[in-house]
């Protein structure tokens, strides 16, 4: 049985030719930015275990206020390295609409981790149950803070994919102002 109806099946238009096709198209359209904050995840993962690791283990601070300390401190240079390398924003921002949600989902991050950090704590203890309890809080929350970043804070507002080499112009979009 056929498609018939000029490539549509069912009388809906045909999605995806090639099932193989999209994940090449959302590679092509958002793999810069996923590459850089992946790689500021790493950062971020790196300062803030080695804190939380340093004020649990070395210090002996209690795993919940521990984890305050580590992801309060670790949350500047997540910050700056994704405003300044991931979504390239030298200049203006620092406005409302730029910090506060990513000030919120760092607070979220936050009370999720040390929720998370205080009960595993209280059952097991130790210094690796406390560092798994943190990042595997924050890796719950890693695709939602990308989208957000993404498309509310300093990537792409219009909805639509990044601009892609040629695409990509000087910068300024037609017709802005």
């Amino acid at each position: 049985m056929g498609t018939g109806h000029g490539g549509r099946s069912l009388g809906f238009p045909s999605v995806v030719a090639n099932p193989l096709s999209l994940p090449a198209r959302l590679w092509r359209e958002y793999g810069k930015t996923l590459v850089r904050f992946s790689r500021v995840s790493m950062v971020n993962v790196f300062i803030g275990q080695s804190l939380l690791f340093l004020f649990h283990s070395a210090i002996g601070w209690p795993g919940a206020f521990a984890n305050m300390a580590a992801v309060a401190i670790s949350s500047w240079p997540a910050y700056w390295l994704s405003r300044h390398y991931v979504w390239e924003q030298e200049q203006g921002g620092h406005t409302v609409g730029e910090i506060a949600p990513f000030w919120m989902l760092s607070f979220a991050g936050l009370f999720l981790s040390t929720a998370v950090v205080g009960v595993v704590d209280s059952i097991f203890g130790g210094a690796l149950s406390v560092q798994l309890a943190n990042a595997g809080a924050f890796a719950a929350l890693w695709v939602v803070r990308y989208l957000v970043f993404h498309h509310v804070i300093w990537g792409d507002r219009s909805g639509g994919p990044e601009p892609t080499g040629d695409e990509a112009g000087d910068g300024a979009e037609p017709g802005s102002d």
